[in-house]
């Protein structure tokens, strides 16, 4: 009897293993869904719109997550595929700028990581939508009264609602206000959060019962 214990116990134990490598692995992987928009410049006054506009994204996760291949689009007209002839990373615990331009003389002087086309950011109301073939991964959406004049709205925490956002404080570049690429004034710097580990969970027993879900919701 004690040796069909000890092996019951160690098939327990194996099959524990097996799921906490099949868990981890779901776990670790992060998704342009798991990006924040942190801040938005859709209406700069030290030079024109369409040299101007920008957005940042920050990634919370300890991946990296691949922007190559996603549709960057509104609920209009607008829709632009990121291309780029290697993977676009956005690293973990980092800021990442997309822009209309990247030329600092005139985009208002900020360095862009990716510049699109097809894109606009308007004035009053407008959504920034990421999406691929599986369907929709990441949106925001602002209406009138949103937008400032010569000033970007930061996120002041990590949950995407229009009312969680603040004009910026901070003058950059030619003298509009923002903090494109760099941490705002709001709240502390982000970090890369480490996805949550399975090992304990095999230990507990508790693996087969606990799923992890990391897609963030906006709205």
């Amino acid at each position: 009897m004690k040796h069909l214990d000890l092996t019951f116990t160690q098939l327990l134990s194996g099959l524990g293993l097996v799921l906490m490598c099949i868990f981890s692995s779901v776990a670790q992987t992060a998704t342009v869904s798991d990006l924040l928009i942190t801040e938005i410049m859709a209406n700069p006054t030290a030079v024109s719109d369409t040299q101007g506009e920008w957005f940042e994204l920050f990634n919370p996760t300890s991946n990296s997550i691949d922007l190559s291949g996603i549709l960057l689009s509104d609920d209009g007209s607008n829709g632009h595929i990121i291309s780029t002839e290697s993977s676009l990373l956005v690293n973990p615990g980092s800021y990442f700028v997309m822009a209309r331009s990247n030329d600092t003389t005139s985009n208002g002087g900020f360095v862009a990581d990716y510049v699109y086309n097809s894109f606009s950011l308007n004035n009053t109301s407008d959504q920034i939508i990421f999406s691929d073939d599986s369907g929709e991964l990441l949106r925001l959406n602002y209406s009138a009264g949103f937008v400032p004049a010569g000033s970007s709205m930061e996120l002041m925490d990590t949950v995407m609602l229009p009312s969680n956002y603040a004009a910026s404080p901070t003058t950059y570049g030619l003298g509009d206000l923002g903090s494109p690429g760099t941490t705002g004034s709001f709240t502390q710097p982000l970090a890369a959060v480490p996805l949550p580990g399975a090992l304990w969970l095999m230990g507990s027993g508790l693996l087969g019962l606990i799923g992890f879900s990391r897609r963030q919701q906006s709205c």
